[in-house]
């Protein structure tokens, strides 16, 4: 393998449904009984002594002397909670922060050194000293590093282990990503530029909306708790699941598809454009402002990440500000003329797709930076009309979100 790409392991997380379990619901009940534990004292030290007590401090504190499950368990739990801790500090405490202190179950999770694979296969949980571990049916050969179970209509385990990456690339070519909401992405290479049409996760996201506004007001005119406002509310949760998962696998299939196309071109590296705080500096009204709180650029950004590494690309994130109102062929940084979906500019007369402006001044920017020098004006692929690719049903793959495990252990038998 070539030295610049090095071998290197990437994360992969397998989900499996297990149904219900005995044992599982003691160990959720537990994981919410320190939860609820955590987050009373932490508040309290908030409130007499003016002072965030460390996570290190509540790993001592929490941490040890739960019967119930592994010490490795409880630091996970008390890793849960600083981590949505840190999260509202981050965000400006902006939202809710975690100040429920009544939970009645909450996710169980292992980490490396409680996670076994015996030889039959059978993926072994430890519980602590003095307890039965878990035992689920693991397909996979490799040993997880991180193990997490909750519910989903059932208990799901999620699976997070490593694999090695294998190098696919051809060649040492940059390509520029500019994320959007229209067009879930633009992508600027050295010879041409293409747009990957999002029409298709507007109309799911779309009917999403509809499906819950429709049922919350059927929900709303019946009494709470009665046995119909139950079925309804179950009904719900059924549909919107139903079309999260169908949103999931969208976007894995257009990354997937996306990153087979950059291989084909022989792009070594992606740049993508950071989007980072984009829906607190934007107000278009009540309606776009749903579409863009509901844009999915963060997952999908994700989803081209781990598996471009997969396919031996690096990855890297570069400051998109002003990428799409700076012309990229005679650089004057200022706002241009917009009319539709077209970029005008108002020194030069440059024209081209506004999405594909700012995939190609996403590249230059990277490169530029790379190479100390600017990039020559020449736009290759560039200068004509971008093409497109659209959701076609032949990319479609069997889901596996509902996949059933299998081994000594069945969905509906202690685990």
């Amino acid at each position: 393998m070539d030295s610049k790409n090095p071998k290197c392991a990437v994360h992969k997380t397998r989900k499996l449904h297990i149904g219900e379990s005995d044992q599982l619901d003691k160990l959720a009940s537990a994981s919410a009984d320190l939860w609820n534990r955590i987050c009373k004292w932490c508040w309290r030290t908030v409130s007499r002594q003016d002072h965030w007590l460390s996570e290190g401090a509540a790993k001592q504190w929490f941490a040890k002397g739960n019967s119930e499950f592994h010490s490795q368990s409880s630091q996970a739990v008390v890793g849960q909670f600083y981590d949505a801790i840190n999260s509202w500090h981050g965000n400006d405490h902006k939202g809710n922060p975690p100040r429920n202190c009544s939970k009645q179950w909450n996710e169980v999770c292992w980490k490396k050194q409680a996670i076994k694979i015996r030889d039959d296969g059978v993926l072994r949980l430890s519980c602590g000293r003095g307890n039965e571990p878990v035992l689920i049916g693991w397909p996979v050969g490799e040993k997880p590093v991180f193990v997490e179970i909750g519910w989903n209509d059932g208990y799901e385990v999620r699976a997070t282990y490593e694999v090695e990456t294998e190098d696919r690339t051809t060649g040492d070519d940059v390509a520029g990503i500019d994320l959007g909401e229209r067009h879930l992405a633009a992508i600027a290479t050295g010879d041409d530029c293409f747009l990957l049409n999002g029409g298709e996760l507007r109309a799911l996201r779309k009917y999403q909306n509809q499906t819950k506004a429709k049922l919350d007001s059927k929900i709303d005119r019946k009494e709470r708790g009665s046995n119909r406002w139950k079925k309804l509310v179950q009904s719900k949760n059924k549909q919107l699941d139903h079309l999260d998962n169908k949103i999931t696998d969208l976007l894995h299939k257009l990354s997937r598809k996306l990153i087979e196309m950059l291989l084909e071109r022989g792009i070594s590296t992606v740049v993508i454009g950071e989007l980072k705080g984009i829906r607190d500096s934007v107000d278009y009204g009540s309606r776009m402002n749903q579409r863009l709180h509901q844009w999915a650029h963060g997952k999908f950004a994700d989803y081209l990440e781990y598996k471009a590494k997969e396919a031996g690309m690096s990855v890297e994130y570069i400051d998109e500000s002003c990428t799409s109102q700076t012309c990229p062929k005679c650089s004057t940084a200022k706002k241009s003329h917009k009319n539709g979906r077209r970029f005008s500019c108002s020194n030069c007369d440059y024209k081209a797709h506004r999405d594909a402006v700012g995939a190609w001044n996403i590249r230059k920017k990277y490169v530029s930076e790379k190479t100390e020098e600017q990039v020559s004006s020449c736009l290759p692929g560039v200068m004509a009309s971008p093409s497109g690719v659209r959701f076609h049903p032949h990319l479609q793959c069997s889901s596996r979100s509902r996949r059933k495990t299998n081994g000594p252990t069945g969905p509906r038998q202690p685990v």
